[in-house]
């Protein structure tokens, strides 16, 4: 599978690094939305969509987004157990909702959360 994030959000990098030190079948693929490749290896996937909500795309080819995209993940790599109670009605539509504000304000919010690495990366893009 593949996960198309964020490679200039701290908050981004720090889940990635957690969730590749959990994929001990080397099962999941980051591909860099910033890489300047991407629009020619990744036709399909629309650079601006995944900036603003997380992209997945499982071995089936089926492309999945926002906390549906962070379940397959963590799922992949079995540490998905407490992600199930967010998948639930009426819970479910609160959590998506906690998503996409925290997807639209991820810089603000590293900023704030690791200052530290905005300093040393930027933390630069459009918020």
């Amino acid at each position: 599978m593949k996960i198309f994030y964020d490679s200039q959000c701290p908050l981004c990098v720090a889940e990635m690094k957690s969730l590749q030190s959990y994929d001990q079948q080397g099962c999941i693929t980051l591909v860099d939305l910033h890489d300047e490749r991407f629009p020619e290896q990744y036709p399909d996937i629309d650079r601006n969509q995944a900036l603003k909500v997380l992209h997945l795309q499982d071995c089936e080819g089926t492309v999945w987004f926002g906390l549906d995209a962070t379940y397959q993940a963590w799922k992949a790599v079995g540490k998905h157990r407490w992600l199930k109670v967010l998948r639930i009605v009426p819970i479910r539509w609160a959590a998506d909702w906690c998503y996409l504000f925290f997807a639209k304000h991820r810089i603000a919010i590293s900023k704030v959360l690791m200052p530290n690495q905005c300093a040393r990366s930027g933390c630069n893009i459009n918020e």
